[in-house]
């Protein structure tokens, strides 16, 4: 069992081992390589995006050697519209779109259908690996045995140990017990967190960082893009004991706002954290957390974020041992957020900055400085554009983003106008600016339900809608809604909104 302090020397040392060679010394004699990293259901619950508490060394270490875009926002709050929004770069037009079968788009055919970014860095000549969850399904492959990105990868798959397929992995437990998955069937047979007192391999994020490794090995001598996806925080929330041992249950804080925003009905925007309380073993009953609970929730996401943060750290290691770091664009993307009891809530799916503010860390070698932040506005959606950009490939001219590299050159750069985030089907759509969100629900029929502002400079924790005392900044907001397509400012634009 490790203490904090263990925790700090030991995993630390080897975080400081991998500290990559700062941005602005790259060679360029060679096009660069990729290393994308995909973490499921992470919050920006990191140290380095202030979170104190919070014991992420590797990730801090990584985030001093590269940037961090600290208003960056997902197109969709869910994880397979998120990731197809982030590998497509494009906004969600259709109502697949919003749903976990997006990956569907890839295996129809039509103009409709952008090619995903593995598949376009293919068609330029790297090798392209993916392992875990880089689109919805583990490993790439469907339930029924169809695949999720046709012809993007030259090789893809999830490790799934005692587990026996990339679901199983993914929602395993120690000893190769599973939980089922399918169809939003739940299983309250099984715990919604473990500590099993096992190896990093006792669980699938260790495995799957055992296989990053693996590839990086034979990729070394080639040009690659290699995206790892991995697990956790994830429910059920599984994580080796040592991690859960970091935090004190008693010492783990609370939400600082656990009430739904006043003057806003949370019927239209919240709910009552169905994926935590009825997809698993939930004494208190569908939607009730007592405050034990929501310690004991908070103590196992925390847990594994540590857990996950120690993972990333061993490929980061790796990535510097094998003298790739300086020619290699590393990516970290949350595919969105969070609650942890912040407004009520226990789990992602709503339109607040909960819901879809999630990391973005960026090391481009050669571009930027090291350790810097970057405030302006960005989205999803321009990962795709800013990684070809930084690796000197063409962009796609159907891509809905755009380049991030003015801001990774300039972190004061505003930004854009706005990110603009869909939920309900498209029904409710939010617009963020670098001071405020506006949420608009909408009925089937066209007509307005229920429109939300919030201050996020003076009220960062959204308890209070002032849409009816601001009617002029709803009007301004509603027109980034409208046109849909927010653009990088120029560098005099005005950034206070």
């Amino acid at each position: 069992m490790y203490s904090r302090r263990e925790f700090l020397s030991v995993l630390g040392t080897g975080a400081a081992a991998c500290a990559l060679t700062p941005a602005g010394i790259a060679s360029e004699a060679k096009r660069k390589n990729v290393l994308l990293i995909c973490v499921d259901d992470l919050r920006p619950q990191l140290h380095c995006f202030g979170k104190e508490k919070m014991l992420t060394p590797h990730l801090d270490r990584f985030a001093e050697s590269a940037c961090r875009f600290t208003r960056h926002y997902v197109q969709v709050p869910l994880c397979g519209p998120s990731r197809h929004a982030m590998l497509a770069s494009a906004r969600p037009t259709e109502k697949m779109h919003y749903s976990n079968a997006s990956q569907r788009m890839w295996r129809a055919t039509g103009p409709q259908v952008h090619t995903p970014m593995p598949r376009h860095f293919r068609d330029h000549g790297y090798r392209t690996v993916g392992i875990g969850k880089i689109s919805h399904h583990p490993g790439n492959q469907v339930q029924n045995g169809e695949i999720d990105l046709p012809d993007a990868w030259d090789l893809a798959y999830a490790p799934t140990g005692a587990w026996g397929t990339p679901w199983g992995a993914f929602f395993g437990y120690d000893g190769g017990r599973i939980r089922a998955y399918g169809n939003g069937k739940d299983d309250r047979t099984m715990p919604a967190f473990e500590a099993a007192d096992v190896p990093d391999t006792g669980y699938a994020d260790g495995l799957n960082a055992e296989e990053a490794i693996k590839q990086l090995r034979l990729l070394k001598n080639d040009t690659f893009f290699l995206a790892v996806g991995f697990y956790k925080p994830h429910l059920p929330h599984t994580a080796p004991k040592r991690y859960w041992d970091l935090y004190e249950r008693n010492e783990v804080d609370l939400a600082e706002n656990p009430h739904p925003p006043k003057g806003a009905d949370p019927k239209l925007s919240l709910h009552e954290s169905p994926e935590l309380t009825t997809h698993y073993a939930w004494p208190s009953g569908p939607g009730n957390v007592t405050e034990e609970e929501a310690r004991r929730t908070r103590h196992a996401y925390f847990a594994c974020v540590s857990y996950v943060d120690a993972q990333i750290g061993k490929v980061l290691r790796e990535l510097e041992a094998l003298g790739l770091a300086e020619d290699t664009v590393v990516a970290l993307w949350g595919d969105h957020g969070w609650h942890l009891g912040d407004l009520g809530v226990w789990g992602k799916m709503t339109p607040y900055d909960y819901g879809v503010q999630s990391p973005l860390i960026i090391r481009a070698p050669g571009v930027g400085e090291a350790g810097a932040k970057a405030g302006g506005v960005v989205e999803s959606v321009d990962l795709y554009p800013t990684l070809c950009d930084l690796c000197g490939i063409p962009v796609p001219e159907d891509l809905d983003g755009v380049s991030l590299r003015p801001l990774l050159e300039r972190p004061s750069h505003p930004g854009k106008t706005g990110a603009i985030s869909y939920w309900r089907q498209g029904l409710t759509r939010s617009v963020r600016t670098r001071r405020y969100r506006l949420i608009e629900h909408r009925d089937q029929d066209g007509s307005v339900l229920q429109v939300e502002l919030y201050d996020e400079t003076e009220d960062p924790l959204e308890t209070t809608n002032i849409a009816e005392q601001e009617p002029e900044r709803v009007v301004e907001l509603h027109r980034l809604l409208r046109d849909n397509m927010p653009a990088l400012q120029s560098s005099s634009a005005k950034s206070g909104n």
